[in-house]
């Protein structure tokens, strides 16, 4: 194996020498890197910047995935690393101590990131160690030319060489940004001390079956008796906890971090489709889309022997969180369903000081765990001392009244193993493999599968609490060992359906099923805004592809990345967007890369692009060897509505002409007029505007012509 240090020394070497890897390839169409593994990784942009990651190994791939998320979002891939690590005040100042005392004390130490990461399996160690490769090779030629690859946001600004530890932290981070839910037991406990039990129960309901739900064929909430010990707190401590989670909230929304916001799906079941192929939309919202800043998320796609994906993912963390492989796609909306609950412990003493202080547990006083870190700010240090105790981190106290509050979670040391269910499900060969890997995630989300084997299901999945232990759950536990929590659900019973159960479902982060309670952290009550969806494909008796690109539209809501497909005998139809654009780089000279904001016309225009998966930006198809004649095949769908692929080979360097024809020979459209090299070749047709009826196409190249039939029905 060839050590990544000295491949990194090599290729400064070779820049500064002007040899093969010169400067200049960085940001041109295709550049060939040599991974971790000594294989040669090559990296090709599309028109929008995207870039298509092929190598041999999956080390290469991924290392490649470095290179080039560190080309497109190296300031804010350090800005989300120095948040998730609690390390903001050191850029920023002391106004940012707070919070990153508060991502401190409910994160993990970095050596217990470290252990984490060496207790992952050795294909995960190798993907985060080759991702973080990739980014230090870019740093490397940061290095060598300031001028052109340094951001300018560095130019006050320190940029630390990456490390593995680091992905980690923005693994953590995210993950948990958008699967952790509950936790507000304190502020339902205010308002019952305010309002009283009446009140609460209308409110604040454990289960309400009005709301609007995925599933629509579930059965009602089993009755349950709810206790509560009676434990109060004082209302001004509640105040100042909630207090401090506003401040933290604004701080991130400050530096444009991203927030939970809520996110969309769409999935159409054959019997139901225009078409008869499943059909998937998803559009994650992690942020408004801002044509002046570069959005949270990115776009990727990865192909070697072992893998093939493409996708969104954020910059930090390595592989595809939401896309399609060949065989499936996928999307995923936060569940907001109660995984965090807070305890209250007692201890021995009023004493200010924790670490010398005792808290009461089955008959025993325990002491708290004691971690010291110091927090570097931009003139000094603070040393820092935070707690745990064995319900978790401590996140308040009332010591006065002998009484300290823990955050007890249900994924704590496990959040790495969504990345796990991540890479599962990118190579699932079967819905069956697809879902063994869905019952990995720890997390709390809505997942939706759409595959070429033509099903479709979805699944609220997580690792939830039983409540067993009857505690009321919008309310505090008693942490003195009488309160503690009995099992988990299996995944087995977690909401989930398929069709022909039900032809589509829509997800707005909104309830599961009538069956499965709420719990204390939101109250799905009454209307949602999963109804607009609803109350639009409901009526369509045979929605087609064009319906479900329409649906952002229609409820007047975009995703901050979007993603379009259907699963077709013989294609993927797959169209996607990343508003504003692929890259947040500005040089030094303050001038923007050309594709930081190349996606947006497309977000305020309501369109889609071509997601260009398996073929290489200029439409040559990437697994299949070069024709030996010349070709032009039937377009398919045929008929079609509103969008069809043509698709036809070049045994050698031509003049192309494709052009669509009308029954009368008039040209409609010009799809192609350019030079192309040999290879094989897609093309889609959008006939949006041009009325149903018969067309032509018809292929000119070096001679050679030939004219296809089709049929656009409306």
């Amino acid at each position: 194996m060839v050590h990544s240090r000295m491949i990194a020394k090599v290729m400064v070497v070779l820049l500064l020498a002007g040899l093969a890897y010169s400067p200049a390839l960085l940001f041109s169409e295709s550049l060939t890197l040599i991974a971790l593994d000594g294989l040669p990784v090559t990296i090709i942009r599309d028109e929008f910047g995207v870039p298509h990651i092929s190598g041999e190994s999956e080390t290469g791939v991924f290392y490649g995935q470095g290179f080039a998320v560190a080309h497109d979002r190296l300031f804010q891939m350090e800005r989300l690393r120095r948040a998730s690590e609690g390390k903001l005040s050191e850029w920023y100042g002391s106004f940012y101590l707070n919070f990153d005392k508060n991502i401190r004390t409910v994160f993990y130490t970095e050596g217990e990131r470290m252990q984490l990461y060496k207790n992952l399996p050795e294909e995960m160690q190798q993907m985060i160690a080759a991702y973080s490769d990739g980014i230090n090779t870019y740093l490397d030629s940061m290095e060598v030319n300031p001028k052109k690859y340094k951001p300018y946001e560095f130019q006050t600004l320190e940029m630390e060489r990456w490390s593995i530890v680091k992905s980690i932290a923005v693994m953590h981070y995210m993950i948990r940004n958008f699967g952790q839910f509950g936790g507000s037991e304190l502020s339902r406990l205010g308002e019952l001390q305010l309002h009283g039990q009446e009140w609460l129960d209308t409110y604040k309901p454990i289960n309400d079956p009005n709301a609007p739900t995925t599933i629509t064929d579930g059965s009602a909430a089993v009755a349950k008796t709810w206790r509560y010990s009676g434990m109060r707190v004082q209302p001004d401590i509640i105040q100042s906890i909630e207090s401090r989670q506003r401040e933290f909230t604004e701080t991130a929304q400050a530096l444009q971090l991203p927030l939970k916001l809520g996110s969309f799906a769409v999935l159409v079941s054959p019997a139901r489709s225009m078409t008869g192929n499943v059909m998937l939309l998803g559009c994650p919202q992690m942020g408004e889309p801002r044509k002046t800043e570069p959005q949270i998320t990115n776009e990727v796609e990865l192909h070697c022997p072992s893998l093939h994906v493409g996708g969104m993912t954020v910059a930090g963390i390595p592989s595809v969180i939401i896309g399609h492989t060949e065989r499936h796609a996928w999307s995923l909306t936060s569940g907001i369903s109660d995984n965090c609950d807070v305890y209250i412990d007692s201890t021995l003493t009023n004493s200010s000081d924790l670490s010398s202080n005792k808290y009461f547990f089955d008959g025993n006083w325990l002491e708290f765990e004691t971690i010291r870190d110091t927090i570097p700010t931009q003139n000094s240090e603070i040393v820092f001392e935070h707690y745990r105790s064995l319900h978790g981190p401590v996140i308040g106290y009332d010591l006065a009244n002998n009484q300290v509050f823990t955050m007890k979670m249900t994924f704590w040391n496990k959040e790495l193993d969504m990345i796990k269910f991540v890479l599962g499900v990118i190579k699932a060969n079967s819905l069956e493999e697809f879902e063994a890997a869905a019952a990995i995630n720890p997390m709390s989300f809505n997942l939706v599968y759409a595959g070429n084997d033509q099903q479709i299901k979805y699944w609220h999945t997580g690792l939830y609490q039983d409540r067993s232990d009857s505690v009321d759950p919008r309310l505090p536990h008693k942490g003195d060992g009488s309160e503690e929590w009995g099992g988990f659900i299996d995944f087995k019973d977690l909401p989930n359906a398929a069709a022909p159960v039900q032809s589509y479902f829509v997800n707005w982060n909104n309830k599961p099923v009538s069956w499965w309670n709420n719990g204390d952290n939101i109250a799905w009550v009454g209307s949602h805004r999963v109804t607009a969806m609803s109350d639009f494909v409901d009526p369509l008796a045979q929605p087609s592809y064009d319906d479900l690109k329409a649906v952002p539209r229609i409820i007047n809501s975009h995703g901050t990345y979007q993603q379009a497909i259907e699963f077709c005998p013989t294609e993927i139809i797959d169209e996607n967007i990343v508003p504003p654009g692929q890259s947040g780089f500005i040089n030094l000279d303050g001038q923007p890369d050309p594709h930081f904001s190349d996606q947006w016309s497309l977000h305020t225009n309501w369109e889609f692009k071509d997601m260009i998966f398996n073929q290489s930006p200029s439409g040559v198809a990437g697994d299949e060897s070069l024709p030996s004649a010349f070709q032009l095949s039937q377009n398919y769908p045929n008929p079609f509505n509103p969008v069809t692929t043509i698709t036809y080979s070049l045994p050698g360097h031509t003049d192309v002409s494709l052009k669509v024809c009308n029954i009368r020979g008039q040209v409609v459209e010009i799809l192609v007029d350019e030079m192309q090299p040999s290879g094989n070749y897609r093309v889609k047709w959008h006939a949006e505007g041009f009325g149903s009826g018969i067309y032509f196409y018809r292929l000119k190249a070096d001679g050679f012509s030939a004219v296809r039939r089709c049929v656009y029905l409306k």
